[in-house]
């Protein structure tokens, strides 16, 4: 009897360990994403837009932090994700999209923008598109994943 109890404690505990803590708006920053290619050519030109999804179950912080090719930040903005929603950031206006956070980079090739959350419960898609256009046509940027969500495959 003693060992099924010491069983199904050593199971709940297991179990514990496996749930993800909730993260919530005042946790600490960690980033999730960094996409390289990055490219702004001002006015309706190109854009480069990213699409976020807060799975985490509560409301959290993300950051766009935006670098030139040789380094320097050139904006770094944060705003907060509703739980389940999806944020879309641009580094300038489009017409194919609800920019809910526009990152006024200024013109940019090449640059680089890391995108961090109080949660990797997180997911990003980042795009570069034409930003005149209401139908986006476009590449997309492949993105770094850091800190993934144990046991998923991006």
């Amino acid at each position: 009897m003693n060992v099924i109890h010491l069983m199904v404690a050593v199971a709940a505990i297991a179990h514990g360990l496996l749930t993800p803590a909730a993260a919530t708006i005042n946790d600490p920053e960690i980033v999730v994403y960094r996409f390289p290619g990055v490219l702004e050519t001002g006015g309706t030109g190109t854009t480069t837009v990213f699409h976020c999804t807060n799975f985490s179950g509560a409301t959290e912080n993300i950051r766009f932090a935006t670098r030139a090719s040789n380094g320097p930040i050139v904006t770094n903005m944060v705003t907060t994700i509703n739980s389940f929603a999806t944020l879309t950031a641009s580094t300038g206006q489009t017409a194919a999209y609800t920019d809910n956070l526009v990152l006024n980079t200024g013109s940019i090739s090449q640059g680089s923008t890391a995108i961090a959350a109080t949660s990797i419960n997180v997911v990003c898609t980042a795009a570069t598109i034409d930003a005149s256009t209401t139908v986006p046509v476009g590449i997309s940027l492949r993105g770094i994943r850091f800190n993934p969500v144990p046991g998923a495959q991006e």
